[in-house]
Formats: C-alpha cells, sequence, structure tokens
C-alpha cells in the first residue's frame, strides 16, 4: 500500500501546485474515508511531502477528537449501534483548532489520545509558522473551514485484510456491523471531495 499511496500523494501534490493550492495563504486540506482505507498513510504521507518541499504542515488526527477514549466508546457502541456516527466526534472542537490554523495561534491546547491509558491527554500545538494544516478522519469532510477535500473510496469490504493485519482492535463479529453503520454514514462524503483517490490508489478529480 506504501507505494501506491506515495504515488497518489506525489500525484495529489504536483495537482495543487498546478492549482496554486500553495500560494502562501494558509491552507486546510482534509482527508477522509473508512477504516482501514489508507487515509492516515495518505494524510501522514502529504504533510511530509509538503514539509520536504519547504511549505510547513502540521497534522490533525480525528482520534484525538473522540468524546470518549477508544475502549471506552467501543463499549458504549457494544451496549447500543445508535451511538456510532460523527457525533461521537468533537467535530466542533476541531474546527475550532482549524481557525486556530488561520489566525497563527502559536498555543493551541489539543487532546491527544493514549491507547494504552485509554485516556485522552493534552499536547500544545503551534501554529504560528505553518502554511498547511492536514486533517484526517472518517468525517473530516463534514466539516465546513476546508479549502481542499480529499476521499478515499476504498470500503470496508476491500480493506478487510488491510485491517486485520493493522491488527490495532480485537476483532468481534459485530465489528463488520458496525463498519457497515460506519460505511452508510461516511460514503456519501465522496460527493462534497476535491480529489478521489480508489481502492487501488489512483487519483482522480472528484465532483466538488
Amino acid at each position: 500500500m506504501d507505494g501506491l499511496s506515495t504515488t497518489a500523494v506525489t500525484r495529489l501534490v504536483q495537482a495543487l501546485d498546478a492549482d496554486g493550492a500553495f500560494d502562501g495563504r494558509r491552507l486546510v486540506i482534509g482527508v477522509a474515508g473508512e477504516s482501514g482505507s489508507g487515509k492516515s498513510t495518505t494524510a501522514t504521507q502529504l504533510a511530509d511531502a509538503l514539509n520536504a518541499r519547504g511549505i510547513p504542515t502540521a497534522f490533525l488526527n480525528q482520534d484525538n477528537y473522540f468524546i470518549r477514549p477508544p475502549r471506552t466508546n467501543h463499549a458504549f457502541r457494544l451496549a447500543d449501534l445508535g451511538a456510532v456516527g460523527p457525533h461521537e466526534v468533537q467535530l466542533s472542537l476541531i474546527d475550532e483548532h482549524i481557525a486556530a490554523f488561520r489566525a497563527g495561534h502559536h498555543e493551541v491546547r489539543a487532546p491527544l489520545v493514549n491507547y494504552p491509558g485509554n485516556r485522552f491527554d493534552e499536547e500544545v500545538r503551534d501554529f504560528s509558522a505553518l502554511q498547511v494544516l492536514v486533517v484526517e478522519g472518517t468525517y473530516v469532510l463534514m466539516l465546513d473551514g476546508l479549502d481542499v477535500r480529499v476521499f478515499l473510496e476504498a470500503t470496508h469490504r476491500d480493506t478487510h485484510e488491510r485491517r486485520l493485519a493493522r491488527n490495532r482492535d480485537a476483532w468481534e463479529p459485530i465489528i463488520d456491523t458496525i463498519l457497515g453503520i460506519e460505511h452508510r454514514l461516511i460514503a456519501p462524503q465522496g460527493a462534497t471531495a476535491h480529489w478521489l483517490i480508489d481502492a487501488a490508489f489512483g487519483l482522480r478529480r472528484g465532483p466538488a
């Protein structure tokens, strides 16, 4: 996957450059997709590629903005599948941090998920010298404050083996049900994307 995603990121950076996206203004790029679609890898590689070009870039991960820590959130989902959805995430707080980036704030206190401790810690982020902010997560294309919207089209069925190999969470049969619910919520974001990356990491312009 890494080689394919690297090629997609290289093409995306070239396309954004040709579109004049890196003209000195502060730019927010959202990268969304289903679990295992490659969105985290794509977003990280995008931030790395821009930094390597001398474009100061930082990265926000939606996982840090859940209302409840990971194991607690999973228990809530098992008790009530209606808990699954964008309401699990502090999207309004991400919006606040995007606004802080646009304003060039040098001290932003942001949550940081601690997986082993099943809690959120806090980190101080300095946005003052940045030109680009990459925001990654399943629901981030629902945010209003994005300049560039990127959507990875691979579904949970396409990426089953990839998710098993990642082995971040213990696998349970109900996870397929949860991923099916997420699919119905996440997939419509593709209609709002400027750029689409398919399951084979081919890049094309989106409908937005």
